[in-house]
């Protein structure tokens, strides 16, 4: 499954998740604020829209079809690109283990408005910003409910 959305003046966000009912929700609320959002259901899939894509951030499920959001990350991490990856799960990882691929881990359930701040930290670190990915880290989040 491939969407891209209304064409927008703010980043562009490849979104990789399994959970169709989950995509559908998180890509309608990005493209409320604004993002151009192109969303996948399978990891393999993600990795060729990165390829022939230019994207500003990619925000992953852990579980994806055919290769897993951590393969998926690692991939990105190890080309030429300079492309924030966000993992967004269920699972508790604690603090950002050292081995990770991600810039920052968004742990469900999480407030639209945090997960736009993080969205926002990481874009503008890519493109210069003063904040440091890694600073973001994991997103503890308990408050509200995507």
């Amino acid at each position: 499954m491939q969407n891209s959305t209304l064409e927008s003046p703010r980043a562009h966000i490849l979104l990789v998740e399994r959970n169709r009912g989950a995509l559908a929700l998180l890509e309608t609320m990005l493209c409320w604020k604004g993002y151009r959002v192109t969303t996948v259901v399978d990891g393999l899939d993600g990795l060729e829209k990165f390829r022939h894509g230019q994207f500003n951030l990619i925000l992953t499920n852990l579980s994806t079809p055919r290769i897993s959001g951590w393969e998926l990350g690692r991939i990105v991490k190890n080309s030429p690109a300079s492309v924030p990856v966000a993992l967004i799960t269920g699972l508790d990882f604690g603090a950002r283990p050292d081995h990770s691929p991600f810039d920052a881990i968004i742990a469900e359930p999480f407030p639209f408005d945090e997960l736009e701040c993080m969205v926002n930290s990481l874009i503008e670190c890519r493109n210069g910003g003063t904040l440091e990915p890694n600073a973001v880290g994991s997103l503890p989040l308990e408050e509200g409910r995507l």
